[in-house]
């Protein structure tokens, strides 16, 4: 039997959106700074979530289906030579209601879409090595006190976002973390006792840690694997760096010998548990990096929507603020030294031309 050929398997975002076509994400205000240009696949699965994930309990934990979560994925993913299928998607951003699926079967299929990415969402480890330096180097300076240290740390995110050039990977990002900041924040302040004071249970309640630990393996996807993390010292840092080619034999023996091998072994840290602390402290702080955004002016609107990033061609205006100290003013004693000045004249002091002067 001939399995059929994943056609969104390792595809870039420009090349989902030629595919499926690309709709309008919407998130409540304090989640997202407008609405997000998103490939439709992310958009029906994510629009679905944000309308039922955050009242599901177990959800992107408990697994969906592997039949249904198969149909949602194929249904984006299947095209014919007409480009029929792909007309379809663009033209409905919703799930499609001839296929039943439950919360865990979108939310699986929203799993897959990401997890097929490459460069999984965040696209770059650049950026994973900045949002690694925000998380320790902020820990280190004892005097801040946390809310101070959350608010710098929510500013450094927003900025680290705001560089990336691609258009679609900033959206992307917004809409992963929205979301997900959205559904842990309602399992963080859900009830946990009953009217008579009992615990309720709270192993299903997906909050902020359990969908770290769900989706910092795919921040970053198969380019973790190329990379070793370690520590550069022991009040620095996190730092990756690229595996060294494979040393000879007689390398090896040498470096085993002078006991190089003994005090390096403790700098080397878990990947994915970095990772998915990293995915936590974004989850975390994302109500409060939107903020940022709003004020750091991220957004422009673009086509009667706001969207992030600028996609214009006309350069960045300047604030006039920037210009404020080249304006010209009187000297102090222009006003004292010629009290019968009429006032009408002009304030610049450049001396007026004979011509204009009347007797």
């Amino acid at each position: 039997m001939k399995l059929k050929k994943d056609k969104l398997k390792d595809k870039d975002l420009q090349e989902l959106v030629r595919l499926c076509g690309s709709s309008l994400l919407y998130l409540p205000t304090e989640y997202a700074a407008g609405s997000l240009a998103v490939p439709t696949c992310f958009r029906a699965t994510a629009q679905y979530l944000v309308q039922y994930g955050t009242t599901t309990r177990g959800v992107f934990r408990i697994p969906g289906s592997h039949n249904v979560v198969a149909a949602l994925y194929n249904h984006y993913c299947s095209m014919d030579n007409n480009g029929e299928a792909i007309a379809g998607t663009v033209r409905c951003p919703t799930l499609p209601e001839h296929i039943r699926c439950d919360v865990h079967d979108v939310a699986s299929a929203f799993k897959k879409f990401i997890s097929g990415l490459p460069g999984g969402i965040l696209g770059s480890l650049p950026l994973f090595d900045s949002f690694i330096s925000i998380q320790s180097q902020l820990q280190s300076d004892p005097e801040w006190t946390r809310t101070k240290q959350s608010k710098v740390r929510a500013r450094l995110i927003a900025l680290a976002i705001s560089t990336l050039q691609s258009q679609y990977r900033r959206e992307l990002i917004c809409a992963v973390f929205g979301l997900l900041c959205m559904i842990g924040r309602a399992a963080e302040t859900s009830r946990r006792e009953d009217d008579r004071g009992r615990p309720l249970p709270t192993s299903d309640l997906m909050g902020y840690g359990p969908l770290g630990i769900v989706f910092g393996p795919l921040l970053v996807g198969d380019l973790l694997e190329d990379y070793i993390m370690r520590i550069a010292n022991p009040h620095g840092g996190l730092i990756l760096l690229p595996i060294s080619p494979p040393k000879s034999r007689k390398e090896r023996k040498k470096k085993t010998k002078s006991g190089d091998e003994g005090n390096s072994f403790n700098t080397y840290v878990d990947k994915i548990k970095v990772a998915n602390s990293i995915a936590e402290m974004l989850i975390t702080h994302w109500r409060e990096v939107v903020r940022h955004m709003k004020n750091l002016s991220a957004l422009k609107v673009v086509g009667g929507y706001k969207s992030l990033g600028f996609r214009g061609v006309n350069p960045p205006f300047l604030r006039p603020s920037a210009s404020e100290s080249f304006a010209l003013r009187k000297p102090p004693d222009w006003d004292e030294a010629n009290p019968y000045r009429p006032v009408s004249r002009s304030p610049s002091p450049t001396p007026i031309r004979r011509k204009f002067i009347k007797d």
